[in-house]
């Protein structure tokens, strides 16, 4: 440090510039992850590119390499949970003892879809909430069927363990994934998401609650089926 005619010391023209929170080449996946947290705390409102620049620790310009405006980044926030959720899908289902039994498949991949849902709210919302969010139209090579297709097979699958015309396999489609994503839907934002709720059920619980409950109705119009194939009543 050089010092003045008084022989004050001058500060340091190479002063040292704090290290950005990102690794070359992936700035992108900063400023998506500095965006959630940014949300997290603030809302979306709060949400800019120069903000979350400086939420991930990047010159304001930065951003502009990979997003026009805030609508894309929120687009692509949006992305990155749909390839996140069906990961997690496809990891619940190696997790299974036996990844082809049909009922457990199902039921696996609805505690999937709530537990992502839970753990990753500000993703969530805007995958399915894009027409309210203000975000762009999903990115070129983002597939958002790709986890509903995992839904689709478990589901023919069940499908096929019944007697025919037990139920429409599109009916049971419908079905199930109304039960998971509503039941995501009030641990983030219904009764379940506060105290106020009057149903007493831990938001861990209500993903393993619902499928379970799914699976027992299965289980019964597949009793109910063949027993009135029979002549004989269920109850």
């Amino acid at each position: 440090m050089s010092t003045t005619r008084t022989g004050k010391a001058k500060p340091s023209r190479t002063k040292e510039r704090a290290k950005p929170r990102y690794h070359h080449g992936d700035l992108r996946a900063a400023l998506v992850r500095a965006s959630v947290e940014l949300i997290a705390r603030d809302g979306v409102e709060s949400l800019s590119l120069r903000e979350a620049a400086r939420e991930a620790g990047v010159s304001s310009a930065a951003p502009y390499h990979h997003f026009a405006t805030k609508a894309d980044l929120l687009a692509a926030i949006a992305a990155d949970g749909f390839v996140a959720l069906e990961a997690s899908m496809r990891e619940a289902i190696a997790g299974l003892e036996d990844p082809e039994a049909p009922s457990p498949r199902l039921q696996a991949l609805g505690r999937a879809y709530v537990r992502f849902a839970r753990e990753h709210p500000i993703e969530f919302r805007l995958m399915f909430r894009g027409s309210t969010s203000a975000r762009s139209p999903l990115p070129k090579g983002c597939d958002p069927s790709a986890s509903f297709g995992l839904l689709v097979d478990a589901v023919e699958r069940v499908a096929e363990t019944l007697p025919p015309n037990t139920i429409e396999p599109q009916a049971l489609v419908l079905t199930a994934w109304s039960l998971v994503h509503g039941a995501a839907e009030l641990v983030l934002e219904g009764p379940l998401a506060t105290a106020e709720g009057s149903i007493t059920i831990a938001d861990e619980q209500v993903g393993a609650t619902v499928v379970s409950t799914l699976g027992r109705l299965l289980d019964f119009a597949l009793v109910s089926k063949h027993g009135a194939r029979h002549g004989r009543s269920t109850t």
